[in-house]
């Protein structure tokens, strides 16, 4: 599933790139991708808001992306056979793919489905007794926030978005925030062209998310695919297990396994009463078919370490339980030991650094073709130059400083804040290109606590802090961050032999179609539903509200500078450097660091089980049937996969067409 490096022996970056690959995109592919993103992003909020169904988009092979590459894989079939003149190719498939993978994190949450209504409730929640009429809503800018004339609809429902005077009242923040939006996926499009060259060149990480596209639409594959019985297998079992659990929701006397964490079965918490076995606090089985599938394209020291890490979180808290740390009556600080949360991010910090020391060779050769024009620095197969990626890296960065400067934030604040924020997501990507974890979450410290907490609220002024509220949306959630999409769409080309400049054009374009899209698509639906209502998701409009209640107890009880925390994440970054130092130093070393890093989110605690089986099944495969056998499998563990995610779309497709509120095979 890699090709190989183009590097030169001797490490030199500057090695002459092969010659640039032959599959352009063509303009019926850019056409067929640019219809689908809005369909897709009105699938997904339709689903998700209203008929509170599946999560189409917060998955990082995203389910709704995933169907329609099944619909034009089957069209396709048929074109083959009956008007093969007019048959698409593999790299147009992946094209079509692509454009989709980038655009839908937009309207997913962590994204549009925390900024909209964040920019909307600010108005229908202030009340007197929470001050946001008097202290927060005059220092916010008013061209980030739509005409409080046009909400009434929004709320209540029964109206159309796509009405001029609505329209007018939203088209300000619509585009102020859209280009907000295209900037910060701009500068993570241009850090992925300055890392391409080393991780999937030089280091050829797996990028496990990658396998299952180019299977499912390499011409000399599919036949064989689909003609072996394995697929089906595997196809089946999930087919048969979510469809009974879904009938189960709706008739409850159809009888079904549990394989969610939801399940009370899968709750161990009754396991633990006693201390210091409470100190395992919340800790469920799951036994996700496309969990397990996706676990077996990832190498073994990284599917071993995700679950192994989880679990000696356990065995930390459980410690700490044991020596009193978690007493009633113990200070905050205490209560917090083990620093779970502050270690993972910590670790985040230490990825994001190491990766970007180990690069410095590609870093240097890209500034030197930036500002010396060296000629021996060769680029012509990147997506863009290097000079308009470094130029495009520090343009964004400055920029969203100019914006957060402009909403009234003081101009080191948004310096510190937006490299913390691109470290992190700069580890997020390593992680998916590693790991391929289903979905993947940040640290429990994001970068805007872990400034509060280095400093204390009380070094900010007012309008900084408010300036941090107006831009907390995108801090809260990174499931549907779009760099790691990116990334893998360059390994696609890279695998399909697909034109990189061409990849690049098609995530431009399908970056800006999807930020107006996703506003097209979600303010509809809360227009005809309403977001103060029944009918949609309670949980994604109240997030919304997150910003403006952290930015009130900011005012109104600022927290003092907490230094335990820090030290929490110093700790990390040293346990971190720790395990990359023997990482790279000795080839038995079974711990990896991404690991470590992970388990201080929120993703181990619903994938650990599911993760541990799947590393199992292919340690036991390659250990007793060789890489043969390996081989052999990936079909059956494709149909597991395929098999989710097909009866999850159906199931939602009917929720949206009946009205039912139906079984939500993802996430929980």
């Amino acid at each position: 599933m890699t090709q190989p490096s183009t590097s030169d022996p001797t490490g030199n970056s500057a090695f002459k790139n092969p010659t640039p690959v032959k599959h352009p995109i063509t303009l019926r592919a850019i056409i067929i991708g640019i219809i689908f993103i809005p369909i897709v992003c009105l699938w997904v909020e339709y689903t998700e808001i209203v008929a509170q169904a599946t999560d189409l988009a917060a998955m990082s092979l995203p389910i709704a992306v995933v169907f329609v590459l099944v619909l034009v894989i089957c069209a396709n079939l048929f074109l083959r056979k009956y008007l093969p003149r007019y048959a698409f190719s593999q790299a147009e498939i992946l094209y079509i793919f692509i454009m989709q993978t980038v655009s839908i994190g937009i309207c997913g949450i962590g994204m549009m489905q925390f900024l909209n209504t964040e920019v909307a409730d600010i108005f229908y929640y202030s009340t007197p007794e929470n001050k946001w009429g008097t202290q927060i809503l005059p220092f916010i800018k008013p061209w980030l926030l739509p005409d409080k004339r046009v909400l009434h609809g929004y709320f209540a429902g029964g109206e159309r978005f796509m009405t001029l005077s609505i329209l007018r009242g939203w088209i300000t923040p619509i585009l102020v925030w859209s280009a907000f939006i295209i900037i910060a996926l701009g500068v993570m499009l241009c850090l992925n062209v300055i890392i391409r060259r080393q991780w999937i060149d030089q280091e050829r990480l797996s990028f496990p998310i990658t396998a299952i596209p180019l299977e499912l639409t390499r011409d000399d594959s599919l036949k064989s695919l689909l003609s072996n019985k394995l697929l089906w297998i595997g196809f089946t079992i999930p087919v048969i297990l979510e469809t009974l659990a879904s009938l189960n929701y709706l008739y409850p006397s159809v009888p079904f396994i549990p394989i969610k964490p939801s399940d009370p079965r899968l709750i161990l918490n009754s396991l633990f009463t006693t201390s210091p076995w409470t100190g395992m606090g919340d800790t469920v089985l799951s036994f996700y078919p496309m969990v397990i599938g996706l676990t077996y394209f990832i190498p073994l020291d990284v599917g071993f370490s995700l679950w192994f890490f989880y679990l000696f979180t356990k065995a930390e808290n459980v410690v700490a339980t044991a020596l009193g740390y978690h007493d009633p009556g113990a200070s905050l600080a205490a209560s917090r030991m083990p620093y779970i949360g502050e270690q993972s991010a910590g670790a985040f910090i230490a990825i994001a650094l190491f990766t970007l020391y180990t690069m410095r060779g590609n870093i240097m050769d890209a500034l030197r073709k930036t500002f010396k024009h060296t000629p021996d620095v060769r680029d012509m197969n990147e997506p863009f130059s290097y000079r308009w990626a470094v130029l495009g890296t520090i343009g964004g960065y400055l920029a969203l400083t100019g914006f957060a400067m402009a909403i009234g934030m003081t101009w080191y604040v948004p310096l510190i804040f937006f490299f913390l924020y691109y470290l992190f997501i700069i580890t997020f990507t390593r992680i998916r290109a590693e790991a391929g974890l289903a979905w993947g979450y940040g640290p429990y410290l994001d970068p805007h606590s872990m400034m509060m907490s280095a400093t204390g609220v009380s070094a900010y002024n007012k309008q900084t802090l408010l300036g941090f509220a107006s831009i907390l949306w995108f801090d809260l959630d990174y499931r549907c961050n779009a760099m790691p999409a990116q990334l893998e769409a360059m390994k696609i080309s890279e695998s399909a032999k697909m034109n990189n400049k061409h990849i690049a054009l098609a995530i431009i374009i399908a970056t800006v179609v999807g930020a107006f899209a996703s506003w097209w698509a979600v303010l509809t639906c809360y227009y005809q539903y309403g977001a103060a209502t029944a009918q949609v998701n309670s949980w994604r409009t109240s997030m919304g509200l997150v910003p403006w209640q952290t930015v009130s107890t900011w005012l109104n009880s600022p927290a003092k500078q907490e230094l335990s925390r820090m030290e929490g994440v110093g700790i990390g970054i040293v346990v971190c450097a720790f395990l990359m130092f023997m990482r790279t130093r000795f080839t038995w070393w079974p711990f990896h660091p991404i690991g470590y890093a992970v388990s201080g989110t929120e993703t181990m605690h619903w994938l650990w089980c599911a993760t541990l089986i799947g590393w199992l099944i292919k340690l036991l495969i390659i250990r007793y049937g060789g890489m043969k056998n390996f081989r052999k499998g990936i079909p059956f563990f494709i149909g597991l996969i395929i098999g989710d995610y097909l009866t999850g779309s159906l199931w939602s497709i009917f929720g949206s067409i009946t009205g039912i509120t139906t079984y939500r095979v993802f996430p929980i």
